[in-house]
């Protein structure tokens, strides 16, 4: 049997599974990491890869994740090459980006015993210990493997599930019924940034314009709107959180968003940096920070340090606010309406396929939208993926 066995094998009577049936200490310690997961997923990831190593040699002692461990085996290969493809194609909102094993509390060379666990760099404690007892409990305890293994999937199916009920009630095609303006866009943006964990949500809402400019705009007409990187994608390097590339493939415009954070002069260093020799023509930082810069001198350093890195490199840095931007950009735009459909597909699609966008960002936004749009003017019609 096949790595991808075991997990075809599990998800599917995870599917099935009847939870009065599963011992009340697999139930307590999964919950606890099913509870973090937002925050903690390669966990859930690494353990996943510990299951599927000992139901396929069952001699193994999983707890040695490293090939640099007397009897020890890489983890890190067996996620790479099986668990995290397994997860994006089944559970892609808690799936890692290339592996579980580049965060500090699974690469490290510590074993996931109790007592040297304890020096795992996992801050929940609670997390750490319900992580190493299920190692423990399935080593030196003798407990199912396959046990575990079901139940996790059987939490994650029910998880998806529950989102899913989410887009459904969310998924809504605006049609041209109320009048938009900018104001209210803007209005409506506002009130949806100001949600809790919400810096993700600017991204979205620049990226859904830039949908709109690049149709519209001369400046736009053969360059290509790069699709937005997800927490999930294979991105091996990038300038900005969006990029509009020329037809050659090389970079043409970048925007980095930075939330609830100054500009000051290093974060403009740091783009020099990045994108000394590309043939880069503007790279836009925008900010949600309501002073948009530290202080007015700093303000005044960087507007004189923009002008001197254009006569020197030939490329221009506009340092600016999101909503002013905003703004700006929604004058060239002659269809509001289609913007807030960008901008729900858009959240509707990182919601999917990420952490960074939250069920309460995806209600209240629905909230949102009721408030402008009458219920017998919205209709379901989900984006395609």
């Amino acid at each position: 049997m096949s790595a991808d066995d075991v997990l075809i094998n599990a998800l599917n009577e995870a599917k099935i599974l009847t939870v009065s049936r599963v011992k009340k200490e697999i139930i307590d310690n999964v919950d606890v990491l099913i509870n973090y997961i937002d925050t903690n997923k390669s966990l859930v990831s690494a353990l996943t890869t510990s299951l599927v190593k000992k139901i396929l040699e069952p001699n193994q002692d999983i707890r040695l994740h490293r090939v640099d461990f007397e009897n020890g085996y890489s983890a890190r290969s067996l996620d790479t090459n099986f668990i995290t493809p397994f997860f994006k194609e089944h559970f892609p909102r808690y799936a890692n980006k290339e592996t579980a094993f580049l965060t500090l509390a699974t690469r490290e060379k510590i074993p996931w015993k109790l007592k040297e666990g304890n020096a795992l760099k996992i801050r929940n404690i609670e997390l750490k210990i319900a992580f190493l007892q299920i190692l423990h409990n399935i080593q030196v305890r003798n407990q199912s493997p396959w046990q575990y293994l079901v139940y996790i999937f059987h939490r994650l199916f029910e998880l998806s599930q529950k989102e899913h009920k989410i887009l459904l009630a969310s998924l809504k095609d605006i049609k041209k019924v109320a009048d938009l303006n900018i104001n209210t866009v803007i209005a409506m943006l506002k009130k949806h940034f100001s949600t809790k964990h919400s810096s993700r949500l600017p991204v979205l809402a620049i990226y859904s314009v830039y949908q709109e400019l690049v149709k519209s705009v001369n400046r736009y007409s053969d360059k290509n709107l790069l699709k937005l990187n997800v927490h999930t994608s294979l991105d091996k390097h990038s300038f900005g959180d969006i990029e509009i590339y020329n037809k050659d493939r090389q970079p043409f415009e970048v925007i980095e968003i930075k939330h609830n954070i100054s500009i000051d002069r290093y974060l403009i260093f740091d783009i020099i940096k990045k994108i000394e020799n590309q043939p880069i023509s503007k790279y836009y930082i925008l900010t949600t920070h309501p002073n948009n810069f530290e202080s007015e001198d700093e303000e005044n350093y960087i507007n004189d340090l923009v002008l001197s890195i254009k006569k020197e490199y030939g490329f221009e840095i506009i340092v600016n606010g999101i909503i002013n931007s905003l703004k700006y950009y929604l004058r060239f735009i002659d269809n509001y309406h289609r913007f807030v459909e960008n901008y729900t597909n858009n959240l509707i699609k990182d919601f999917k396929y990420s952490t960074e966008v939250k069920p309460e960002h995806i209600s209240v936004w629905k909230e949102i939208i009721s408030q402008h749009f009458s219920s017998e003017d919205l209709v379901f019609t989900p984006p395609s993926f």
